[in-house]
């Protein structure tokens, strides 16, 4: 099976990057993430970003550039993770899938052990982006 998710990596103006807490009954349940979600058929990532963005933390998402993408194989799938950096945005984030949490952290705070496995180079290549450009 083959997967493409769209991941938002937000960052507000404070260089805080939004994550939330997966629901325990999902695959990797209480694992943290990236906002985003699947792509539905047919549909572009960028398309898919926005709508699973307000659909997910509430947010309207108005400016955003491809920081690349990501492909792991998990036993039962492969994912690719296409992976954007929003930084400008409006609303106040909420949980409306059924998160447990959700919280801003500084990129130094990102822990791999806390995410699942295809996360990881996500947030590798988050913090050389935000490393360089800072």
């Amino acid at each position: 099976m083959n997967i493409t998710v769209a991941v938002a990596v937000i960052i507000d103006e404070q260089q805080r990057i939004l994550i939330t807490q997966r629901p325990f009954h999902v695959p990797h349940g209480g694992c943290w993430e990236f906002p985003g979600g699947k792509l539905e058929a047919n549909e572009h990532s960028a398309s898919a970003l926005i709508r699973e963005i307000k659909e997910e933390v509430g947010l309207e998402v108005h400016q955003y550039h491809l920081l690349g993408e990501v492909n792991h194989q998990y036993s039962d799938k492969r994912v690719k993770l296409v992976i954007f950096l929003v930084n400008q945005f409006s609303g106040i984030p909420l949980c409306l899938e059924g998160q447990l949490a959700m919280k801003w952290v500084f990129h130094h705070e990102l822990n791999p052990e806390h995410f699942p496995e295809a996360n990881h180079q996500v947030i590798a290549m988050v913090k050389d982006y935000l490393c360089s450009n800072n």
